[in-house]
């Protein structure tokens, strides 16, 4: 496997999934009243993928740095 790509895909997925929190965050919590129900409830069920995205793409980080010998 390619180690290097696996981190750069993780790196890409964490940045990805912190955007998509922190959008998240920001309609179901912080602005909710500017926003339609059904995209609040959208915001929140969104936010558990969002998390679940960033625990895997951490994972895969931690993999692609450990196998090239890099610290974790």
């Amino acid at each position: 496997m390619q180690y290097q790509r696996i981190t750069n895909l993780a790196h890409a997925l964490l940045i990805f999934a912190v955007l998509a929190m922190l959008t998240t965050i920001w309609v179901g919590y912080i602005r909710p009243e500017q926003f339609s129900i059904a995209i609040q409830i959208t915001a929140h069920i969104s936010l558990i993928f969002a998390a679940t995205m960033l625990k895997i793409a951490y994972v895969l980080r931690c993999i692609g740095r450990y196998e090239r010998k890099m610290e974790v």
